[in-house]
């Protein structure tokens, strides 16, 4: 890499080290339940979003997971079926090249994607619904 290349790379990271992602998609998480209609935004706000900075030792290309409960499959019986979504900051900035534009359409994008599963949506019907 040429000298310039990695004065690039080295300005590039001091910037994206100062930006706040997990605030950043807590901001739009909340924005983008307030613009839910109603009968979906209570549903949406039932179910916990966790942060996470990668997912358990592998980075992988994890945006997102549902993990729990479908509103489809009834109340939890044990405190581990407790629906809950959880974002992988980490991966959602590298996809979106660190620009702040491109993060906040892709916590959009899996946010909902996430929701999708919490409704009892499978992959295809996910996909159906342009959350894919």
């Amino acid at each position: 890499m040429s000298l310039d290349g990695r004065l690039l790379m080295a300005h590039l990271t001091q910037y994206t080290n100062m930006i706040d992602w997990e605030d950043l998609a807590q901001s739009q998480i909340a924005e983008i339940q307030r613009e839910l209609p109603a009968s979906i935004r209570a549903c949406a706000t039932e179910v916990p979003v966790f942060f996470s900075r990668t997912r358990a030792g592998q980075r992988g290309k994890w945006l997102g997971v549902f993990e729990g409960c479908s509103l489809m499959a009834g109340p939890p019986a044990l405190p581990v079926e407790m629906p809950r979504i959880t974002l992988f900051i980490d991966t959602l900035a590298e996809a979106a090249n660190y620009q702040k534009t491109a993060f906040m359409r892709e916590v959009r994008t899996t946010y909902l994607h996430e929701l999708g599963h919490y409704f009892g949506w499978d992959e295809g019907q996910v996909a159906n619904f342009g959350l894919a």
